[in-house]
């Protein structure tokens, strides 16, 4: 069995579940970025997307992203204006 870096997993999670909702020609560009071993660019993407799509992300998703290490300062930048401009997270009543 094989290690996933923490990047990786938080873009596969981000892409599905992006995909019942941009659906999949949407996140076909994600997927290439993975392939391609681009774990960072897949995460931009799909806070593009989110961004386009008007979707809230839950919180946990929130503080991976912004948890990432190593990041050049215009992926930094870019991943909190996306951030910024998301609907906000609101739980649901139960």
């Amino acid at each position: 069995m094989s290690t996933m870096f923490e990047e990786t997993f938080i873009a596969h999670a981000l892409r599905d579940y992006l995909r019942p909702i941009a659906g999949e020609s949407e996140v076909k560009w994600m997927d290439l970025s993975l392939s391609a071993g681009e774990p960072v660019d897949a995460i931009c993407m799909g806070l593009g997307i989110a961004e386009h799509f008007s979707v809230s992300l839950p919180p946990l998703f929130v503080e991976k992203i912004e948890a990432i290490e190593g990041l050049r300062e215009i992926e930094s930048q870019f991943i909190q204006e996306k951030l910024a401009n998301l609907p906000t997270w609101w739980e649901l009543a139960s």
